[in-house]
């Protein structure tokens, strides 16, 4: 461990306990000014409890914290704020009637007198703004804003309150490579003024791009803990997962691609609907796994959500093994075996305060229904049968899913999908927000269902996962597909270079 003289920030053997979980045991971190410290671990492993240990939102049983050499006793939100320590949390609460500014300085808006000083509010506003290079104006309502606009609001507000360390707890998860960028230059720029950014995520090529230390934290223990160049990707996946992950994007490359089922032609979204695509042309193969890239607002989810009758589309044609179908609604899709994996799955995904057995029942209902009596017998054979077949981890199927793990939940959707007959599976940003061993889970799932003949589309903004796990790529740009990319083909930088430029040729 580092001497305290030398960190801004020193967590020593913190304990917490829940009832019946003991969440953190014994755990260690070491922080210096000036410097990105990432923490990893795989979801449940204690990362986001040890931050708000440190922000007040929880109290340790035992350890210390010492923070600018003074040990800190019985902090709260407000005196952590206080002294310089400030966190942006996974989950995002903006107030969305509300504009930028106020909720930037929500609780310290500037006064004249006993009244908000609102040009002062909002020339402050736009000046930070400005300063953090970011494209938005301050009196803007916050319901105008991307999910990725909420995310460097909050960042936004943490600088604004020139913090000496701020916590970041997954600031990635929902925002595209040139927003990154956008983050990453000003953690640069934090760091230079001395500042300490405390980073969670992950994803193992920010880790290397960001972190100057990392620590490592398994089953609520402190693992490991040193520079980032003690470290590779390899080894790093083996201290967080306690066991070697051979690959993290087991596709099998010598998977018999089969016969066309589904061929989409001409899709366009007029203005009527929203516009947001126009001249959508692309196949997909049985036991083929297609992927779907581009920037945020390129147009990918809204195609998919056409294809599986969430939203409407004014002309083009969709064909499944070789018959033009109608798909008017989320009902034809499934009758004509198309299954969606939703981006957010805790919006709409899942039954959050309905348990595992009563969510892995919701798409096919009608199937457990004789005579206006559900069979739960029925369900429980093939709830059964989904555990074992995707490694669910659960104590029983009577818990509630919002429970469970982001990597379980994961599971559970696509259990209750695959109690059905699926031909055609699309999947929406399927390991945002869980941990690199449930990410292997889940690229091993998708390379077992590509041999089995399944028929398979993934929308992802992580490259390597798009690169590693896809047998062609759509990229796509502005509404339109701007070119289809061979295994072979395709790098990072041909991606980004189609996501980001008009293309010339025509995508073949």
């Amino acid at each position: 461990m580092t001497e305290i003289d030398d960190c801004i920030l020193e967590m020593r053997q913190v304990v917490k306990t829940f009832p019946g979980v003991r969440a953190l045991d014994g755990v260690n971190l070491s922080v210096r000014p000036g410097t990105v410290h990432v923490i990893c671990g795989e979801n449940g492993a204690g990362k986001s409890t040890l931050m708000k240990v440190l922000n007040g939102t929880h109290q340790a049983d035992s350890g210390e914290v010492w923070f600018k050499g003074k040990k800190i006793e019985h902090e709260t939100i407000d005196s952590a704020l206080g002294m310089g320590i400030a966190m942006i949390y996974q989950e995002l609460n903006p107030i969305l009637d509300m504009t930028v500014a106020e909720n930037i300085f929500l609780g310290r808006e500037p006064l004249k007198g006993p009244l908000v000083d609102f040009k002062k509010l909002y020339d402050d506003t736009q000046e930070l703004l400005f300063r953090l290079d970011m494209p938005y104006n301050a009196k803007q309502k916050m319901h105008s804003l991307s999910i990725a606009g909420h995310q460097l609001i909050e960042i936004a507000k943490a600088i604004s309150r020139e913090a000496s360390v701020i916590i970041m707890d997954e600031p990635t998860s929902a925002i595209a490579d040139a927003e990154v960028a956008i983050l990453f230059a000003q953690i640069q720029a934090l760091k230079e003024r001395g500042v300490a950014v405390i980073y969670i995520t992950h994803k193992m090529d920010e880790i290397f791009k960001i972190a100057d230390d990392i620590t490592i934290i398994r089953d609520g223990k402190w693992v490991d803990s040193g520079p980032a160049s003690n470290y590779n990707p390899n080894k790093l996946v083996s201290l967080m997962v306690g066991r070697e992950i051979s690959t993290i994007f087991p596709k099998d490359e010598t998977v018999p691609i089969g016969d066309v089922v589904l061929e989409v032609k001409d899709l366009t979204q007029g203005p009527e609907y929203g516009g947001r695509f126009s001249g959508i042309n692309f196949d997909l193969r049985a036991g083929e796994i297609v992927g779907f890239a581009g920037l945020v607002g390129a147009g990918r989810s809204e195609v998919m959500r056409a294809v599986f009758g969430l939203d409407r589309f004014s002309s083009g044609t969709i064909v499944i093994n070789g018959e033009p179908i109608k798909i008017r609604n989320t009902t034809d899709a499934i009758k004509n075996g198309i299954a969606m994996i939703s981006e957010d799955r805790k919006m709409y995904g899942l039954a959050l305060g309905r348990n595992i057995h009563e969510n892995i029942s919701l798409v096919n209902l009608k199937k457990y229904v004789k005579k206006i009596v559900i069979h739960d017998g029925a369900i429980t054979r093939d709830a059964l049968k989904m555990k074992d077949l995707l490694s669910i981890k659960i104590p029983s199927f009577k818990v509630e899913a919002n429970t469970l793990s982001g990597g379980n939940q994961q599971k559970v959707v696509l259990a209750k999908w695959l109690t059905g007959e699926v031909k055609i599976m699309i999947l929406d940003e399927p390991t945002r927000g869980i941990d690199v061993g449930a990410k292997a889970e889940i690229h091993r799932l998708m390379g077992k269902f590509a041999r089995q003949g399944m028929a398979i589309i993934m929308i992802s903004s992580e490259l390597p996962e798009i690169i590693g796990m896809s047998d062609r790529i759509v990229v796509m740009r502005e509404g339109r597909i701007n070119g289809i990319l061979s295994r072979e083909e395709a790098t990072q930088e041909s991606i980004m270079r189609l996501a980001t430029q008009e293309n010339m040729k025509q995508a073949i």
